[in-house]
């Protein structure tokens, strides 16, 4: 592999283009990727030690005391509507169990499928994604519909990657625990309904990889949620039906999600949230803070990003660091990095001052180590 290494602190040496690659002298890296670089939400999540009822009610004191996130927006971000109906979601966590509950104004509450990983989202659904360490690899989804009906699944890496690992469609999460509440009747389109609600209880060990315990306070999760909503009619039978165009093919759904990807796709882990799991009890917590890492991620996926851009363009991956296009004050101070390419893979590498070494490759997964 060609490498090459610099050592920065905030200036850029210039910019060489590969050849055959046709990027812009005017555009910076976070520029011309700003749309996947907006910055993830973050959340505080506290522990608790009264056991929640899982019955979609949410009304223990802990839950009472826990925040709100921010209302879920649409999953494109900026330039796109504002969702229909508002969206909002809570976390707690013990020793036991991360708990996630959501709530979901709904003027018309509908649900049919029943089957177990069935396809929910063909009703609307709440989608909960977890990457336990945040290496981008190796990460659980679950959805669910109003009527508790669970599609779950283990991924080893995101459905982008040129190396597809194995998708567990067969995987359930054990021990799973999800209970609805309905604000109006389920499936009565002749009345106005306020919405649903959402309890998820999933455990620990659930969640491991080995005998890994990623609930421990001073942890941070990487956790995306989604919500799946549809433009619907009543047919003539009083049933819900999701509206078609004049072709008689569905109309897209909406996808609303806690902070954008950037484009209509969930499975980019670096684009979910960031959950701190605190010591601290609910309503007490310290305000949120992004780990000391985030920079240096955030550059490293602004870089996978005009890596995979050169790749679909040209075939070939950028094999220097003057080939990206950077500005001044896009890489940390005291920051090394180094890149290793051949047509086919690469790893570009970022090293602090104090030793720690962040490598990411063409897979899309996040290596850390000290050295």
């Amino acid at each position: 592999m060609k490498h090459q290494l610099f050592s920065i602190g905030g200036a850029v040496a210039g910019l060489l283009l590969l050849a055959g690659c046709q990027q812009s002298r005017q555009a910076s890296i976070m520029e011309k990727h700003t749309n996947m670089l907006t910055q993830p939400y973050g959340y505080v999540a506290c522990h608790t030690t009264q056991t929640p009822v899982v019955d979609g009610l949410l009304d223990e004191a802990d839950w009472q005391a826990a925040p709100w996130t921010e209302p879920f927006c649409d999953i494109s971000g900026e330039g796109h509507p504002v969702p229909r109906y508002k969206t909002q979601a809570k976390m707690l966590w013990d020793d036991d169990n991360l708990y996630v509950a959501a709530r979901m104004e709904e003027p018309n509450v509908w649900g049919i499928l029943h089957q177990r990983d069935t396809i929910i989202y063909h009703d609307p659904d709440f989608e909960v994604f977890i990457d336990p360490d945040g290496d981008g690899h190796n990460y659980f989804e679950m959805e669910t519909n109003v009527l508790g009906t669970v599609f779950d699944l283990f991924l080893e890496q995101p459905y982008r990657t040129p190396h597809r690992g194995f998708v567990t469609f067969a995987f359930d999460l054990p021990g799973l625990k999800v209970a609805t509440h309905v604000d109006g009747t389920l499936n009565n389109p002749n009345d106005t309904d306020e919405g649903w609600t959402v309890e998820i209880a999933i455990p620990r060990k659930a969640i491991a990889a080995e005998w890994d315990n990623y609930l421990t306070a001073g942890n941070y999760l990487r956790l995306g949620m989604s919500r799946v909503e549809w433009q619907t009619k009543v047919d003539t039978d009083g049933t819900i039906q999701r509206l078609r165009d004049a072709d008689d093919k569905l109309l897209p759904e909406d996808n609303w999600t806690w902070g954008p990807t950037g484009m209509v796709a969930m499975h980019m882990p670096e684009r979910w949230g960031y959950v701190y799991l605190s010591d601290k009890a609910p309503g007490t917590a310290d305000a949120f803070q992004y780990p000391a890492s985030y920079a240096t991620e955030h550059l490293l996926w602004a870089m996978f990003y005009e890596q995979e851009a050169c790749h679909n363009e040209s075939g070939k991956y950028l094999n220097s660091l003057t080939d990206f296009p950077l500005a001044d004050g896009d890489i940390p101070t005291g920051t090394s990095l180094k890149v290793e390419a051949t047509d086919g893979a690469y790893e570009i590498t970022a090293t602090d001052g104090d030793g720690h070494a962040t490598t990411i490759n063409h897979m899309g997964q996040i290596i850390r180590k000290n050295i």
